[in-house]
């Protein structure tokens, strides 16, 4: 229970503005979820309404995670590497409640097991989001842990120092102009 708590305590920290990014994705991918997949939002069917709340918590999820991308504490940036299992999830999400195609690409017992998995992969990239800038801003946490050197940031982050550092030092080798 304590490890819900200390995520949940970063939530409760969240500025306005993420919280309003994460309500505008949630209901972005919630009416693109609902009119890709063709669900009949009247009809009440079981299927459609699990269905339905597989598309509303999946975009709760992802209008989250993609809030936590955004000004991110230093040391907890995003990075594309972050993007691959929301965007898997997505995927996932769309294939399990999928009612246009004549021949559907998951069918049967298979979609509600699908929808399960994507929601719980989402609800896993968040907790890793939720934990990266919880040990960047907690001063007695645990810092050691794989380091991705592959992953480039989503959003590069620019300082006051760098902004005005017009300097012709040649960059240290092995590295990009204007990249540490």
């Amino acid at each position: 229970m304590q490890p819900l708590r200390r995520l949940t305590a970063g939530l409760r920290r969240w500025p306005a503005v993420r919280w309003a990014a994460a309500l505008a994705v949630a209901a972005l991918a919630a009416a693109l979820l609902v009119l890709a997949s063709a669900l009949p939002i009247a009809r009440a069917d079981a299927s459609i309404v699990g269905s339905l709340a597989a598309v509303a918590t999946g975009s709760a999820l992802i209008g989250l995670t993609v809030a936590s991308y955004l000004r991110t504490p230093i040391g907890a940036d995003a990075t594309f590497c972050d993007l691959r299992w929301p965007a898997l999830a997505l995927l996932a999400l769309h294939f399990s409640t999928d009612l246009r195609s004549a021949e559907p690409l998951l069918f049967g017992a298979a979609r509600p097991v699908v929808a399960l998995a994507a929601i719980v992969l989402l609800l896993w990239a968040l907790r890793e989001r939720l934990e990266s800038e919880r040990r960047a801003t907690d001063a007695g946490a645990e810092t050691s842990g794989e380091i991705c050197t592959t992953c480039r940031p989503l959003f590069t982050r620019t300082s006051a120092h760098d902004a005005h550092d017009h300097s012709t030092a040649p960059a240290p080798s092995g590295s990009v102009s204007g990249t540490p």
